[in-house]
């Protein structure tokens, strides 16, 4: 009874260290006895004092640990638990020992002042209690040892082989839905820039400070450093702020602050005659770098978007619709082969920047292909979402096996063990994403999934929930704003036509949505009042909530509760 209270009371203890040493913040130690701390509340710092203190803790372990020896039974069974549970603890305690020095700079002098302290008690304790352990025991703590080692090989080793089988069944399950992932990597090319990137680059420069590449990637470092000015973020905060205008064509900004604004309007002319005279820019890029692919400043292509977008709206109000409908084209032209880029980040900027637009295009002079154009848009989108997706898959299988090599974020394991905790763990993550990719594939590829009352989101949101991984992409609500991008710009495309057959007295007819197939607007013209109405019936339940789209995101509420206002030189018009 007496070995059995003193393993347990060891074993406690062992077990409060290591938990100290995993839960205590960097600074301060909440405690008075952690070991090796930098702080303690009220107002002891001397990691001198702190260490003394704190090495109590290890040295009565140290004693429990030494003297529970002559306690033990002959039998082996007895002996080996206690040897089992006795070095599970003091290894817990020395790897979080190390975690803590690796990660708290500032407390090593106190980690490795107390570990000193431990260790001199102990070799006090050997030679005044039991000068040298008998072989037997030193054999036994090395029994414990190759068996806490094998079993944790073991456990690794189970682990590790799930995962290879995960990996050969997503490798199976692509080939077996038509997409083989050794022929779609032969289809993966590295992307060059154009004539178009070089003035990209310079307008994103010279206007915004902004890098043409994502800051941080390798083709970012490469570019001169900037740093945006107090003018630009201004500027920006006044193209930002500008609020919801009213469902009209005519647009007045006289109680807004736009005075940046009108001020760049020569110079941003100037950069749309520019990007319009050369080809469609591109972003040097290569599938083959994996997780450290170089991809677009996204969050510059946004700003130079909404910039525009800003602009177009004051020429609106200015009255200068032909300076409005460059610019537009302007923006159309750059975020044109964004979406070539091989990440899913970049198409969904891509559809970003295409909704922004589309929702000032409404008031230009309607297109004559512009529903045309956007059917096939939801064609092209659709199959590029699906690229996205293997892509990433691609990702999961071809570069699973380098996670090892990537640093690990500092914690309480030390780096060696964290390396192959995080490495099992993530590369388990990136198979099972492999494999769930291909089954988003399925149900994307299914042309039945279009007729959904939901269009498939309910089939993806059910396979994240049962087979859940932080590596797969989010294909639910990529393809949901996909689809929510392709209904505005059909509704802006409506609005504008309906202002064509004002002038002209030509019916307008209900429009079968290609953006959800199962979907249909019904438009409404008052030509007495110049005003027309959009109402989208049947549509999925997810834009009726909201869920990603808010209410102020389209151009007309989708329930035709309220009316576009047309100019009414164009009830004049259609009046004759």
């Amino acid at each position: 009874m007496k070995l059995v209270i003193r393993a347990l009371v060891l074993w406690l203890l062992l077990a409060a260290l290591t938990w100290l040493f995993a839960s205590t913040g960097q600074d301060v130690f909440t405690l008075p006895l952690a070991f090796g701390g930098t702080h303690l509340h009220g107002g002891f710092n001397s990691w001198i004092t702190i260490g003394l203190a704190s090495s109590l803790i290890p040295a009565f372990c140290v004693w429990l640990t030494i003297t529970a020896v002559p306690l033990l039974p002959r039998r082996w069974p007895g002996r080996l638990v206690f040897w089992m549970g006795t070095v599970a603890g003091w290894f817990a305690v020395a790897v979080m020992m190390q975690g803590r020095a690796e990660s708290d700079i500032a407390g090593r002098a106190a980690l490795f002042f107390g570990a000193g302290v431990t260790v001199l008690t102990a070799a006090w304790l050997l030679f005044k209690v039991r000068p040298f352990p008998a072989w037997r025991v030193l054999g036994e703590i090395a029994i414990a040892a190759v068996l806490w080692v094998s079993i944790g090989a073991g456990v690794l080793s189970t682990y590790n082989a799930k995962t290879r089988v995960l990996r050969q069944r997503a490798e199976a399950r692509w080939a077996e839905i038509g997409l083989p992932m050794a022929e779609f990597e032969k289809t993966l090319v590295a992307g060059r820039e154009n004539s178009g990137s070089a003035v990209l680059r310079e307008v994103l420069r010279n206007q915004l400070g902004m890098h043409f590449y994502k800051v941080g990637t390798r083709l970012g470092a490469s570019e001169p450093a900037i740093e945006q000015s107090e003018e630009t973020k201004k500027l920006l905060k006044q193209a930002t702020s500008i609020p919801m205008l009213p469902p009209s064509d005519d647009v007045n900004l006289s109680a807004q602050s736009v005075a940046l604004l009108k001020s760049l309007a020569a110079s941003l002319d100037s950069d749309y005659q520019r990007i319009l005279s050369t080809e469609a820019p591109t972003w040097a890029s290569d599938p083959h770098d994996g997780y450290s692919i170089s991809v677009p400043n996204f969050l510059g292509i946004r700003q130079i978007a909404q910039l525009i977008a800003a602009d177009t709206t004051g020429r609106f109000a200015a009255g200068d619709q032909e300076g409005a409908a460059r610019a537009l084209s302007a923006g159309e032209h750059l975020n044109a082969k964004l979406r070539e880029n091989p990440t899913l980040v970049s198409l969904m900027i891509h559809v970003a920047v295409e909704t922004l637009l589309a929702q000032k295009a409404v008031r230009l002079p309607a297109s004559e292909d512009g529903l045309q154009v956007i059917a096939s848009d939801a064609v092209a989108l659709r199959a590029e979402l699906l690229k996205r997706v293997q892509i990433e898959s691609w990702a999961c299988l071809r570069f699973a096996d380098k996670v090892d090599e990537e640093e690990v974020p500092k914690g309480p394991l030390p780096q060696w063990l964290a390396r192959i905790k995080e490495g099992a763990w993530l590369r388990r993550q990136m198979m099972m994403g492999a494999l769930n990719g291909a089954e988003h594939a399925v149900i994307h590829k299914d042309p039945a999934t279009l007729l959904l009352p939901d269009m498939g989101v309910s089939r993806h949101n059910a396979l994240y929930e049962a087979f859940p991984s932080i590596m797969e992409a989010n294909v639910s609500r990529a393809w949901m704003r996909i689809a929510a991008c392709l209904l505005v710009r059909e509704q802006a495309e409506l609005i504008r036509m309906s202002r064509a057959s004002l002038a002209t007295g030509a019916p307008m007819q209900p429009y079968q949505s290609a953006a959800v197939p199962n979907a249909r607007w019904e438009v409404t013209i008052d030509r007495a009042k110049a005003m027309v109405a959009t109402r989208l019936v049947g549509p999925p339940e997810w834009i009726v909530k909201n869920e990603v789209a808010s209410p102020d995101f389209w151009c007309l509420p989708l329930d035709g509760s309220v009316s576009w206002q047309f100019h009414r030189s164009d009830q004049a018009t259609a009046g004759h």
